[in-house]
């Protein structure tokens, strides 16, 4: 029988749950402006900065995902951590007006929808004596790298072949000067280490471009061959981004531009470039987040009909696809099509697909991606071609 205190004691029960169910207030926005996380499912943030910090340290929010990249127009920026990581911060020079900083993070080894791989030191393997993971909320590396022999390496399985950028995430109090290999596969990137002033503050150091041949297991091992001070570095990760196949395009005589498959980057885990003879295409494009980027120049502004080489399979055609140029710059333009069936991805054929306009000379970005995939994949893409119109 129920006793006295019960109703009592469900209303109480029911004002904790009614808690637990009420969403988590919101963190306070940054003192010098806000974050928008709009592609944080890509490891990628904006920090739009509004106010300018006179020290120009940049508070980053408690547990916000650790950083391995903060980049400005200017180039990278250093990211320094207490010894504990509970207080973290990008430092940046006062440009005297809002400033978006790209950043780009990362807990665990993994690739983004975006073609990147992150390496990170949770994950990694230590060969020596000294060396070991040391780990915080937001700031795990490999430390205690005393031993100039020690080596630290991974074993990934990529999903998809291509070219990519290759950079090391690190810092040392150490002087300048130890020089690093980074073996990728087969290729072997030096790297010299420039001293960041502090075991806590962190930079990013460009090694190279290199081309991952194959979708089977790729080593990758960092070592020290030449030591300068008494450790040679805190790794935090390595960094393989997705870039140019080829050469960025350029404008021809006649001005046309033609943008082939083999100078596309590719942003995404399947899309790739097949360099096969038969194909000389950017195929397996199964994933609607798959996208390809051709960056151009061109000499003479104006109009251009967009000329686009597609194949698709016997069945498979009815796929939406995307084309942006320029998009988030001034005068951006959009078009779309449908995939046409040409009884097989190989079996090419030419299709105008709508008129975009550049306004100027320069750099230009054009990006294709599917809205819809409609059966297994969407088409393949030999080439697109930009054909001046006739005023």
């Amino acid at each position: 029988m129920p006793s006295a205190s019960t109703p009592r004691l469900l209303a109480v029960t029911m004002i904790i749950a009614l808690a637990r169910l009420a969403p988590a207030a919101a963190p306070a926005a940054p003192a010098w402006g806000r974050i928008d996380d709009a592609a944080a499912g890509l490891g990628r943030h904006a920090f739009v900065v509004e106010r300018w910090p006179a020290d120009g340290r940049l508070t980053v929010p408690a547990g916000f995902p650790q950083i391995i990249r903060a980049a400005a127009d200017a180039g990278d920026l250093l990211v320094e951590y207490n010894a504990d990581a509970t207080a973290v911060a990008v430092l940046a020079a006062d440009t005297g007006r809002p400033t978006v900083i790209e950043i780009e993070t990362a807990e665990e080894t993994r690739q983004f929808d975006d073609g990147r791989i992150v390496l990170t030191a949770r994950s990694a393997l230590v060969d020596g004596t000294r060396a070991k993971l040391e780990s915080h909320p937001g700031n795990h590396r490999i430390g205690f790298w005393s031993n100039p022999a020690d080596s630290v390496s991974w074993t990934w399985k990529p999903t998809r072949w291509g070219a990519y950028d290759a950079r090391l995430v690190y810092s040392t109090a150490s002087p300048s000067g130890s020089e690093i290999a980074v073996a990728i596969g087969d290729a072997t990137l030096p790297g010299r280490l420039e001293s960041t002033g502090s075991w806590y503050r962190y930079t990013t150091l460009p090694l190279g471009r290199v081309v991952i041949p194959s979708t089977g297991d790729l080593a990758v091992r960092v070592r020290c061959t030449k030591p300068v001070g008494g450790a040679v570095m805190n790794l935090k990760a390595i960094v393989l981004t997705p870039t140019c196949e080829g050469t960025p395009p350029k404008q021809a005589a006649d001005g046309s531009t033609l943008l082939h498959a083999r100078d596309a980057t590719i942003r995404g885990t399947t899309l790739r470039w097949e360099p096969a003879e038969k194909k000389q295409t950017l195929g397996y494009w199964m994933r609607p987040t798959d996208a390809a980027e051709w960056t151009f120049s061109i000499d003479a502004p104006g109009a251009f009909d967009v000329e686009v080489l597609q194949g698709c399979g016997a069945g498979q055609g009815g796929s939406e696809m995307a084309i942006d140029v320029d998009r988030g710059r001034p005068h951006a333009s959009s078009l779309a099509f449908t995939v046409e069936d040409s009884g097989g991805f190989q079996a090419f054929k030419t299709r105008i697909v709508g008129r975009v306009t550049l306004e100027a000379a320069g750099e230009h970005l054009l990006h294709v991606q599917p809205r819809t995939i409609a059966k297994t994949a969407a088409c393949d893409i030999r080439q697109i071609r930009l054909v001046p119109v006739a005023p």
